[in-house]
């Protein structure tokens, strides 16, 4: 016969235990709602930036350009200048360069409407062998005059919508410039200010710290390279005597901010100019030009001027830029690297996505590993 023994208050304890750790499993229901709740936030947030779209990207815009402009006007400051003279130098270099390109590109973009028509007439009489080997293998060449009819009322119209809102756009670059110079002489506060609000060792200061330092060497970075594409494509043109060569250079530069097919946009204008003056073959060298300026850039300056700054998935690149894209327009386009390492640096600052942050960029990315060594410091601290 079998002793029925009472358990000990241990077993007991520790049969108890074992139950409740058995009966409190809902987490996954949890995490599920939880993820749910947080995708509906997104979708809300995305529907609600679309329709503030025109509101936000001056803003986007301006955000960019101070954290670019902020560090330049301190390293003013730091060589001795004041305050005040340090200003005048910002705001007057900016100035000076806005009007200068504001005036090549309106005057450029007024000649070349002037000659557009004898442009395409002379593309059409240069491609006129082409059109009748074509027409010799019985095929339709009717199509090459309507690509070129095409690219030029393009043109056209670019050019024509640039001159026509040139007031608009001149009173937009001055509040801008006024934005930023208010940006620049407040920048000195904003570390005391951040201090003084969260904690003079708050992991969150020093996530600022890298976010500006990081979003900065970016855009630098990308700046220095668009530079050389711009001279680049300026010295080329020049060389082959395509009109209008600086303002395809000009172009070049600002369309390159776009990934992928910023300088394929930059380079159609330039190409068609290149057939029509000097034929065919010229044409075709220039965009093969261009072609090999761009390998040249992105595979030999880029890794020696970013290095493993900010290493961004093309993935990600090219995702954001549809996004962006679509979310902006032709500004959310220029924006679209900027933001995609905006977005890096959001990701990598919080536990629950830092993953993803780790996914679209290398793992050695500063970016990432400075927000790693950030969370390690709050968890030790915690």
């Amino acid at each position: 016969m079998t002793k029925l023994t009472r358990p000990s208050d241990k077993e007991t304890h520790s049969m108890t235990t074992t139950n409740e750790s058995t009966v409190q499993t809902p987490a996954p229901k949890t995490s599920s709602i939880r993820l749910i709740v947080m995708i509906a936030g997104l979708l809300a947030i995305v529907a609600l930036m679309k329709l503030g779209a025109g509101l936000i990207a001056p803003f986007l815009l301006l955000f960019f350009l101070a954290l670019l402009v902020i560090p330049l006007y301190q390293k003013l400051k730091r060589r001795g200048l004041s305050s005040g003279i340090a200003l005048l130098i910002m705001v007057f270099g900016m100035a000076g360069l806005a009007l200068f390109l504001g005036v090549l590109v309106a005057f450029s973009f007024q000649q070349l409407l002037e000659s557009l028509n004898d442009y395409n007439n002379a593309i059409l009489a240069q491609l006129d062998g082409l059109v009748q080997w074509l027409e010799g293998l019985n095929l339709d060449a009717s199509a090459i005059e309507d690509i070129s009819h095409a690219l030029f009322e393009a043109m056209a119209g670019v050019a024509s919508n640039f001159l026509n809102n040139l007031v608009s756009l001149a009173v937009t670059g001055l509040a801008f410039l006024v934005a930023l110079a208010f940006i620049m002489l407040e920048s000195p506060h904003y570390p005391k200010r951040l201090r003084r609000g969260l904690g003079e060792n708050s992991v969150h200061v020093m996530r600022m710290r890298l976010f500006q330092r990081s979003i900065y060497s970016y855009v630098l970075a990308r700046i220095k390279l668009n530079l050389l594409t711009g001279a680049g494509v300026t010295v080329m043109l020049l060389i082959f005597g395509v009109d209008f060569a600086l303002l395809w250079g000009v172009l070049a530069f600002l369309l390159s901010f776009i990934p992928y097919i910023g300088l394929i946009l930059a380079s159609i204008p330039a190409i068609l100019l290149a057939t029509a003056e000097s034929g065919l073959p010229v044409g075709v060298i220039v965009g093969l030009g261009y072609l090999v300026l761009n390998q040249v850039i992105e595979q030999v300056a880029a890794p020696k001027i970013i290095g493993d700054d900010i290493s961004l998935s093309p993935a990600l690149m090219f995702v954001t830029l549809i996004f962006w894209a679509w979310m902006f327009g032709t500004l959310g386009a220029l924006l679209a690297g900027p933001l995609a390492a905006l977005m890096i640096v959001i990701m990598a600052s919080f536990d629950d996505t830092r993953w993803l942050a780790i996914l679209f960029s290398s793992d050695d990315s500063p970016m990432v590993v400075g927000q790693e060594k950030n969370a390690g410091k709050k968890k030790d601290a915690g």
